[in-house]
């Protein structure tokens, strides 16, 4: 049985995971970069430079600062994600083992740091750079886990180096433009669970453990992008703003294992695309005291089709036809200042899901989310100001039902049945300071 196990079914089983999510926003998108933002759901969040964390979503808002700006945050990440379900494996359409297969807390806890800085030039140009994550995704299954050849670790780490230029075409419009650097990180692997193991010893006529290696790859790689933005204010209390940031390809290269099929251990690589997106964004004033927020975000997740294992020995393979949908991030938000201390946010964030029940398995636990948050401002000088903020995200139950072939003729099969929830908690706090 061991020599059955194909290398396309081994690098099939595995590789899935690369898309399991943290169920923080569609695909494997991070936003936590700004603290602030983040206070009124990041609402608005193109159309609004309160600080130099603006450069991440619009660059040619950093325009808009008189003085060297810099402002640092750090989110603390604590997602709950659960999956309940049960695993069977079939013979020739026949079932022969039915096991339970459910977990609590797959997604682990997150630090996410943010730098960033911003200098006028001269009276038409600024400059800044911003040191973030925008793409980012962690799922661990713990080993007596019963589904584990579905999925077992994930880990895709990214940092992104972005310097920008805003360049002021008149009073009112500032038009600005960034260069990307990001270099992503991975780990993926799958391996034989506990109710695998013995069906696979079994009819190998030799013990394969349970844990053991299916597939792990191991790489690393830098991409590069860019981004542009518009910032318009037609009137001293409207903001009007049009942002894109373009995709990024990346291929991690690193080292295959397996402990099952000998033939993979070599180089490999993983192709990997991080979706671009456009940010629609508008901040309105109503008085001196209060304004409104409004963004929609459209990411382009269709372009991420398929997982595809490109081997040392020059073999591609299909891994898995993932076909994202597109999604869309509606946000609405509130600012009021208090007084010359404080200023206050509130927001409520709607973000569309990127997968269908047909392609949602256990290796992609994304689904619909519902965001609401709060933060404040504290002015501590007329210099230095501390942002926090408070995000509870919940993620709309979702079914899983996907089946998978075990064997190279497709006559061993297991099918995994059940439901995915998510919620989530974020703490931010940011420093600004202006010179």
């Amino acid at each position: 049985m061991t020599q059955q196990f194909s290398l396309r079914t081994s690098v099939c089983i595995a590789l899935a995971t690369l898309a399991s999510s943290s169920a923080l926003a569609a695909g494997f998108q991070v936003n936590e970069h700004s603290a602030n933002g983040l206070g009124r759901a990041m609402a608005g969040q193109a159309a609004k430079p309160e600080n130099a964390s603006i450069l991440a979503t619009n660059p040619a808002a950093i325009g808009v600062f008189k003085d060297a700006e810099f402002s640092s945050s750090v989110s603390f990440i604590d997602p709950n994600v659960d999956v309940n379900g049960t695993v069977n494996y079939a013979v020739g359409g026949q079932v022969i083992a039915v096991a339970d297969a459910s977990e609590d807390d797959i997604a682990d806890t997150a630090i996410v740091p943010s730098f960033f800085y911003t200098l006028p030039i001269n009276e038409r140009v600024s400059a800044g750079v911003g040191v973030f994550t925008t793409y980012g995704l962690t799922s661990d299954y713990s080993d007596d886990f019963n589904a584990l050849h579905f999925a077992d670790t994930a880990e895709v780490k990214s940092v992104t180096f972005n310097p920008a230029v805003s360049y002021k075409v008149n009073d009112t419009l500032m038009i600005g433009l960034g260069l990307s650097a990001t270099f992503a990180d991975a780990q993926i692997n799958s391996a034989v669970s506990e109710s695998l193991s013995p069906i696979l010893s079994a009819n190998a006529q030799t013990t394969i453990p349970a844990t053991a290696s299916i597939f792990k790859l191991e790489g690393d790689d830098w991409g590069y992008g860019w981004n542009v933005g518009v910032f318009w204010q037609p009137t001293e209390m409207t903001n009007i703003a049009l942002s894109h940031r373009a995709e990024t390809k990346l291929t991690l290269d690193g080292e295959v294992t397996s402990s099952l099929t000998a033939s993979l251990n070599q180089p490999g690589s993983l192709d990997l695309n991080l979706a671009a997106s456009t940010e629609f964004a508008i901040d309105q004033k109503i008085n001196q005291q209060w304004s409104v927020q409004a963004s929609a975000v459209f990411t382009d997740w269709s372009t991420f089709e398929k997982l595809e294992a490109n081997l040392a020995d020059g073999t591609d393979f299909l891994i898995k036809q993932e076909n994202f949908d597109d999604s869309w991030r509606a946000a609405f938000g509130v600012t009021y200042i208090l007084n010359d201390e404080f200023t206050l946010r509130a927001g409520y964030a709607y973000d569309d899901g990127v997968v269908t029940v047909e392609n949602r398995s256990l290796s992609i636990p994304d689904t619909d989310r519902h965001w609401v948050s709060a933060g404040l401002t504290y002015t501590v000088s007329e210099d230095t100001s501390i942002d926090a903020a408070y995000v509870y995200i919940n993620g709309r139950e979702a079914n899983i039902d996907k089946t998978r072939a075990l064997n190279a003729e497709g006559t061993f099969t297991s099918t995994y049945t059940g439901t995915q929830s998510a919620t989530a908690h974020i703490l931010s706090v940011q420093l600004n300071t202006r010179f």
